[in-house]
Order: C-alpha cells, then structure tokens, then sequence
C-alpha cells in the first residue's frame, strides 16, 4: 500500500509540473511549455548514448518556447509543418528565421534546456518536448524540420534519427554529433531516405572542413551546401530562406509522393497561384506557371475538381506568354543547351 501511494503521490507531481494539455495556446505569441521525460524508448537507437545510466539520466522536467502560426485556430482539421530549433548556449529562439518562418505557416519548437554539454540533457530535452508536442499541437507527421547552430546543429543531426516524421535538416556551423567516446554521428542519416539535408557555413568559420566531411558521410543523399561571408554564427536570413526553399522544393515538389500530405500540397498549390498576379516579370511568370502545373501533375491535383479551372488558366497564360520576345529567347537558350 505504501508503494502505491508513494506512485500515486510521484504521478500527481509530475502532473502538476506538467503544462496541462488544456492550456490556453494563442497565436503569434511565444509560450513556455514543461514536460516531463519519463522514460527512455529505444535507447540503442540514440547514437550518441553509450551506457545504459545514460537513458537514466536524460529523464527529468524539461521546457520549450512553442510558436503558433497565423490562422492555426481557424481550421480545427489542418496540420502543420513544425521546426525544431537548437541552440549551442540554450534558449533556442527563431532569431533571422522569425520573419520567414512567420510568413510561412510554420510551428516553431525552441528548445530550453538543450545547450553544448553533456549528451543526456540534450536528448532529454528533445525527446520530452517532441513527444509532448507532436500531443499537444496539430503537427504535419512527415514535415518536420530541425536546425541548429554550432553544438545545436550536432544535436539536430541526432534528433532527426531518434524520432520519426522529419523531412529536412539544417546544420548551422557544424556538421555531425561526437559522443563521449569522440566517434562521429553522420552516417545514421542515411537510414531515412526522405531527409533532405543543408548545411550552411560561413566563409571563415574554423568548422569549414566538415562541408566535405558531411556530404562524403551522406554519399548519395540530397544534400546542399550554402557558403556565407562571415564566421561562425547562424546564417543570415537569406541563406537560411535559400535552404529552406530547397528542402520544401525537394518534400512538395520533387519527393515522393504522400498521401497524407495531399491537403499540404493543395495548400501550397493555391498559395502558389495567389502570389502570381504580383510577379510582373514575363520570363519568371512563365516560369512560376511551368512549375504549378509540374506542382499540380507531380501531386496528382490535377484530378480534383476545383484545381482543374485553375489549370486551365494556366496553360493560356503559359501559351500567350510564350509571344513574349524575352520569354521566346529563353524558350530558345534552353533547347540549343539540350541539344
């Protein structure tokens, strides 16, 4: 009996030290939310734990800043893509990703306790926050993203091996985990072949080797490097947008196809659609046309009804743009550079 109210007792602190699920959770504000770790699933499968007291002590109460986008509460039905932010000192925070990820509809999770130290904190953090997360918030499984700086990117490099459901990685500054025993954690990657991985560097950052190192670990993984003029410290807002830009060109456009995303590849169809009457430019109209109705057969949109109009539309403003000079030279260029 004793036993059992000592479990009770342990049960209804970790409650009452638990943001409740109920919790009130605004739009465009920050949130601090706690969570608890309780146990370790599947500790051989975190690269960079070597000991079984390692699981032990990533347990433990754990916080992250959460972000909700624009429109969350409005549709109780959408999910989300969702990014997973790090930091080498701690208090992850959006920083030069804030206005794009805002723009973008994305959930942002900024990890707290997470911070360049030992492994068991690290992975405790992320695991306790993903796992009350993915819970708490309406999360897109299959668009999850993860970046970090300097220690916070090796520890992204590990997160997105532990847990299911991410698409894209953004090493800032750094490559691959080391563990205590100082082997490196690279190659774990290549077990989810949808991950697309960037890797920005600045053009003077002592960390420059391990571009090379990271694309040789990764063989024939989609992997781009974006080099920067500065040292090391996190990209610059239009790097980190350039990168970005890749990895969702590769999961919406170009990656295989997911049922379960259809109603974000719809949503991106349609946003697509509504920013070209702004683009004025004949050649790059020509080319954001080409590309929705690529967008639209890649993704089989074109067999639903209400994108079938929209389709129509394009392919007349392709063919009259196709009367343009500027657009016709190009039309041009690019069938004497096949041939």
């Amino acid at each position: 009996m004793k036993a059992l109210g000592f479990l009770l007792l342990l049960t209804a602190f970790v409650r009452a030290e638990t943001t409740p699920m109920n919790q009130a959770l605004p739009e465009e504000k920050e949130i601090t939310i706690t969570c608890q770790l309780i146990a370790v699933t599947n500790p051989q499968d975190i690269p960079v734990f070597n000991t079984a007291k390692d699981s032990e002590a990533a347990k433990g109460t754990y916080h992250y800043t959460l972000w909700l986008p624009k429109g969350y509460h409005a549709d109780p039905q959408r999910r989300w893509p969702c990014l997973f932010i790090a930091s080498a000192i701690g208090n992850a925070k959006m920083g030069k990703m804030a206005p794009w990820l805002k723009a973008n509809g994305y959930i942002a999770v900024m990890l707290v306790e997470s911070k360049n130290g030992p492994w068991e904190p690290i992975v405790g953090n992320f695991l306790a926050a993903h796992d009350d997360v993915v819970r708490r918030v309406r999360i897109q499984e299959g668009l999850k993203f993860a970046t970090g700086m300097s220690g916070g990117a090796r520890a992204c490099s590990v997160f997105v091996q532990i847990r299911p459901g991410f698409s894209g990685l953004i090493l800032q500054g750094a490559g691959g985990a080391f563990d205590s025993k100082g082997n490196y954690h690279v190659a774990g990657l290549k077990r989810n072949t949808s991950l697309c991985v960037a890797m920005t560097m600045g053009e003077t950052d002592n960390n420059k080797g391990e571009v090379a190192r990271v694309k040789t670990a990764l063989g024939s993984m989609k992997f781009l490097p974006l080099m920067f003029n500065g040292g090391h410290t996190w990209a610059p807002q239009e790097t980190f947008e350039q990168a970005i830009a890749w990895i969702e060109h590769n999961v919406y456009d170009e990656g295989p196809v997911n049922s379960a995303l259809r109603p974000i590849y719809f949503q991106r169809f349609k946003a697509q659609v509504e920013k070209l009457p702004s683009v004025t430019d004949p050649l790059e109209r020509y080319r954001t046309a080409n590309n929705l109705l690529k967008l639209a057969q890649n993704r089989n949109l074109n067999t639903d009804p209400a994108v079938a109009p929209i389709l129509t539309g394009l392919q007349a403003e392709i063919a009259k743009l196709r009367t343009n000079p500027k657009v016709a030279n190009e039309i041009m260029a690019e069938m004497t550079r096949r041939r």
